[in-house]
């Protein structure tokens, strides 16, 4: 018979294991996260200074949104009930004994029965009740009862019918009743809360989790793989054309916001008056632009268009709600532009792809399209400038020769404004010296940065030894499983982005496309830390090697490709190179190489490809478990057949 025990014993155990499950992941992500995590140098301009002061205000730590100091503190909470929990398990008595006479008695386990009775007559004339000494506070019932123990005991291991019980049910009593310990609490199976519970447990099993794994699978669907919802991608699949401007483009931004963000939106049924008067100057601003407004279906997307444009014109807004609801608004963006950008890649358009790529730098500098990238740098606005082209790096000089007090701002926003400098970029095929029809072509390219006010790096004449090792690094790099060349002394950097919502690395697209059909010929590769060139310290190899991989068209001819550079960050630093891919028969190749193509090209006579090539008279290589051995026994059997008929005519 066995009786339940309910004191909590072993729910302890099983608080524990639970703990354990979570804990344990969770530390050692964390603890990663620590030991992997760079320190990242920023940019130094006052406003770059004051603008991470704001972000890491505004990523505090709140109840909807713990951040990483939240986390240790709730792990560190977490591992201080653990120990609480192991020392109560160290700590407390188990109930659960197993019956050892030998323990009992005080003796071996290896004695022998002559030992044993020696052994408990020694006992029975020190514990009989009758002649037994009580202990301070001992009763004679408790004496009692422990020379009964001691003579169940010795029976056990003496006596044929209490050692028969001992051995078959553990006890010398015979069967006893079994105590088993569940790790459930006492009130969770007391029959006064057996209707609170059974609903409880009604309620999870029959609601929540049906709404959980609801929620989890339609939430899923309703996403598409670019993580945007499916109405956005509706909506941006009827805008987006091959005529698409930055205008069309951040109205079909505009649309998509009511549907991604619903929630912050509605914000401006509070703010109406606020939202109103911010539009009204939106409008007076934007000029003929001003008309995109009407076009949009609701009151929702109206304001995400009033909200994104106010942050393109560099509006400051006075309200917190206002700021808070455009920075979930411009944190969005990113996402919803690579949306816009897969549906250009999809259709292969390389105008609209690069319009979707400049935007990035437009809302991460606060910068309206047409406007001088000058107004890039800190301290610069359109009055400062006075006219001056939308890329005069002179007026830099100038105002850093008549204004000193802006020379520091100037200098340190220039060190974080990087402009992209192609080293080389060249098309290769590894193993071959040409580019057949078909085979896999690796673009590979060498950058770096140098500031927007320099105008070029000079390159360093490289002596025979230098250009050897150069040559081998190169040659290392191509056929590594990476596409990005591993430099060790990089350190990473925070771009200069005083108007953006988060701390931003500079990252750039390397767009491959043909001009004369306006096509993009591979889709784009995006690739971020590029070191800043540093003579001093990297004299021969300070720049960086990327590469991606493409299938050479199938057509024989020459292609003039157009590569460009598109930051993600800055505004204006595009760099364009040209560069030829000859696609040649295979002809061109010589015999040797021809037939290193054909052993490799040409299928196993066992495989079906072999058999259907065997069936159009094709060629096919034999198969190395039986082309050489069926020639072999061929030849054998002829063999047998020219011995026989020789002894036939003997």
């Amino acid at each position: 018979m066995a009786e339940y025990n309910y004191d909590g014993g072993l729910a302890a155990y099983f608080l524990l294991a639970f703990l354990a499950l979570i804990l344990i992941p969770v530390t050692l992500s964390l603890a990663s996260n620590l030991r992997s995590a760079p320190v990242v140098q920023g940019c130094q301009c006052q406003e770059c200074i004051s603008h991470r002061e704001e972000i890491r205000q505004a990523e505090r730590p709140t109840l909807t949104n713990p951040g990483a100091h939240t986390k240790t503190l709730l792990v560190g909470a977490g591992w201080a009930l653990f120990s609480a929990v192991l020392y109560f398990v160290l700590t407390s008595k188990s109930t659960m004994t197993v019956y050892d006479p030998f323990t009992i008695l005080g003796i071996s386990s290896s004695a022998t029965e002559k030992e044993i009775k020696k052994f408990y007559k020694k006992l029975s004339l020190k514990f009989h009740p009758d002649t037994v000494k009580l202990a301070e506070g001992q009763t004679a019932e408790e004496a009692a009862a422990y020379f009964i123990e001691l003579t169940k005991a010795y029976k056990a291991l003496t006596d044929e019918v209490v050692r028969k019980n001992f051995l078959e049910f553990g006890h010398p009593d015979g069967k006893q009743t079994v105590e088993v310990g569940l790790a459930l609490p006492k009130w969770l199976v007391d029959a006064h809360n057996s209707v609170w519970v059974l609903g409880a447990y009604a309620l999870v099993i029959g609601g929540v989790l049906p709404y959980i794994v609801g929620k989890w699978w339609f939430g899923s669907r309703s996403k598409t793989k670019d993580g945007v919802q499916a109405k956005t991608a509706g909506i941006f699949f009827k805008d987006i054309s091959e005529e698409s401007t930055t205008s069309t483009l951040v109205l079909s931004l505009s649309k998509g916001c009511e549907s991604e963000l619903p929630q912050v939106l509605k914000l401006s049924n509070s703010l109406s008056p606020q939202i109103d008067a911010l539009q009204r100057d939106v409008v007076d601003r934007l000029g003929p632009l001003s008309s995109n407004i009407t076009k949009l279906p609701s009151k929702e997307s109206k304001v995400a268009f009033t909200l994104l444009y106010a942050h393109l014109l560099r509006i400051p807004l006075s309200s917190p709600e206002l700021r808070f609801a455009q920075r979930e608004l411009l944190l969005h963006v990113p996402t919803l532009l690579g949306s816009l950008l897969a549906m250009s890649l999809g259709h292969g358009w390389l105008p609209t792809t690069l319009e979707v790529m400049h935007l990035h730098g437009y809302f991460t500098q606060a910068l309206m399209p047409g406007k001088s990238n000058l107004l890039q740098f800190p301290s610069i606005t359109e009055e400062t400038l006075e006219g001056a082209s939308t890329n005069d790096t002179e007026k830099l000089v100038q105002i850093l020769r008549e204004e000193p007090q802006r020379a520091k701002n100037l200098l340190s926003a220039a060190s974080h404004i990087g402009k992209l400098e192609v080293v080389d970029a060249q098309f290769k095929v590894i193993g071959e010296r040409l580019v057949t029809p078909g085979a896999f072509v690796q673009l590979v390219f060498k950058v770096r940065q140098i500031s927007v006010m320099s105008g070029g790096s000079e390159s360093q004449e490289l002596d025979s030894e230098q250009l050897a090792t150069e040559a081998k690094a190169d040659d290392a790099f191509l056929i590594g499983k990476t596409d990005v060349e591993d430099m060790p002394s990089y350190t990473p950097q925070w771009a200069h982005a005083p108007h953006w919502p988060a701390n931003r690395k500079a990252g750039w697209w390397c767009v491959v496309g043909d001009l004369k059909t306006q096509k993009v010929f591979v889709p784009p590769f995006k690739f971020t830390d590029v070191p800043w060139t540093n003579p001093e310290e990297r004299p021969q190899r300070d720049y960086r090697s990327f590469k991606m991989q493409f299938q050479a068209p199938q057509q024989i001819g020459v292609y003039t490709l157009h590569l460009t550079f598109v930051s993600d960050t800055h505004v204006g630093e595009d760099q364009s190179v040209f560069l030829t891919l000859k696609v040649e028969d295979l002809s061109a190749l010589d015999a040797d190489e021809q037939a290193v193509e054909d052993e490799i090209s040409d299928p196993e006579e066992d495989t079906l490809a072999g058999q259907m090539a065997v069936m159009r008279g094709g060629k096919v290589k034999k198969s190395p478990y039986h082309g050489e051995e069926s020639d072999e026994e061929s030849t054998t059997d002829g063999d047998d057949d020219s011995d026989s008929d020789s002894s036939d005519s003997d």
